[in-house]
């Protein structure tokens, strides 16, 4: 199955372009489907139909499907939610707000991304195209499963140690809940299959994502911080959509909006290459039904197939040198006064602004230290060493 996920700035036209793709590709002969992540659903309105939380076919080949995130939470995160329900009512939250505080912020879109992996281990489709949640939801939603796995693995097996030797004696002194061991299997079921969720979209061989942007300044800003973002957390990008460019023929008020998008133009050339770069025009009318999507689809690709891979580009990797081994992190756009790096055991933080990721070494870099980084062509090149012995 191929994976193709759109994100973007709110409003730069992103779903449409997912639409459409999707569109092209069910034309070509592939068995597709499109859903939409964003809480903000706009899908069924692109392709003119209504659409509901199981997949419908809309079209020869086409399958559409607006996720319920409140259902998706419910399934994978109903025990523990119940659970910390039943903790907050004792001690004495308000009963209609034991339900929102039980749940954790943004687990909602971020469980209706278990659908990718429901439809990938069912392969009934040959092409996925995800019309995802606009750009800073996405990378924060992106982000949590490295989180999420982190407390599996340290926090978890100490409760549950823990829980085992205080349950019994806690139960006959204070009338607390306590959590049950199949609670903390829930919790670590769904956060495992989330895991697994981002191991396909890292798969470079599997999923790419592409970027949606206008010709307007804080919307490049925007582009250029999800990729350097994009890249940190390893999802692969193959191209740039740059939609809603006006045509020469206007005047008037957008007469000046022309000129500003030309003057632009250059620039996300520039900024962006080597990757693809597709275009689309203003349209004269809002982008709604097969017919519309069907035309977006001829001005973004023409006669290349949307399915396929746009570009390969760098992706993470480890390189051994005659010291000991680099690795190679892809971060377009950031400088080394961003970049901050920590070291922990077999881990390494990495952060660029207000994100961070967490690598899991290998062992060969694991048993080393990172003492030093520097930049390489958009590529943060971090070199490990043996410490010297004291």
């Amino acid at each position: 199955m191929r994976i193709l996920f759109y994100t973007g700035k709110g409003g730069v036209g992103k779903t449409s372009v997912a639409a459409s793709t999707a569109l092209r590709c069910a034309q070509r002969g592939y068995r597709t489907i499109v859903l939409s992540t964003d809480a903000a659903h706009s899908l069924g309105d692109s392709l003119g139909v209504e659409l509901r939380a199981e997949p419908i076919e809309v079209l020869p080949n086409l399958w559409a499907q607006e996720i319920n995130a409140l259902h998706e939470l419910e399934a994978s995160w109903g025990q523990v939610s119940q659970y910390l329900a039943e903790l907050l009512a004792w001690q004495g939250v308000e009963s209609i707000a034991q339900g929102e505080l039980s749940v954790i912020p943004g687990t909602e879109e971020l469980f209706s991304l278990l659908q990718i992996k429901r439809h990938y281990d069912e392969q009934r489709f040959d092409v996925l195209v995800v019309d995802a949640a606009p750009t800073g939801e996405t990378l924060r939603l992106l982000s949590l499963p490295d989180i999420m796995r982190w407390w599996i693995s340290r926090i978890f097996p100490i409760a549950r140690a823990l829980l085992r030797v205080v349950r019994p004696v806690a139960k006959r002194v204070t009338d607390m809940p306590i959590a049950e061991d199949d609670v903390l299997a829930s919790a670590q079921g769904a956060i495992d299959a989330l895991v697994e969720v981002r191991h396909l979209l890292t798969d470079t061989n599997i999923c790419t994502a592409r970027i949606v942007m206008n010709l307007e300044k804080m919307v490049i800003r925007e582009a250029q911080r999800s990729l350097t973002y994009l890249s940190l957390f390893g999802y692969a990008v193959d191209a740039v959509v740059v939609n809603r460019i006006l045509p020469e023929d206007v005047d008037g008020h957008f007469a000046s909006w022309r000129a500003m998008q030309q003057d632009y133009a250059p620039t996300v050339n520039e900024l962006f290459d080597p990757l693809p770069i597709l275009k689309a025009p203003h349209f004269p009318r809002e982008i709604v039904g097969p017919e519309d999507l069907s035309l977006l689809a001829d001005h973004l690709y023409g006669d290349i197939d949307p399915a396929s891979f746009l570009y390969r580009g760098p992706v993470q990797r480890v390189e051994k040198t005659a010291d000991g081994f680099d690795l190679l992190v892809p971060l377009p756009f950031a400088s080394e006064d961003q970049v901050h790096l920590a070291q922990n055991a077999d881990e390494l933080l990495i952060s660029v602004g207000w994100y961070r990721h967490r690598v899991a070494l290998p062992q060969s870099l694991a048993r080393l230290r990172a003492y030093d980084a520097i930049f390489e062509e958009n590529t943060l090149r971090i070199a490990f060493r043996r410490e010297a012995a004291a």
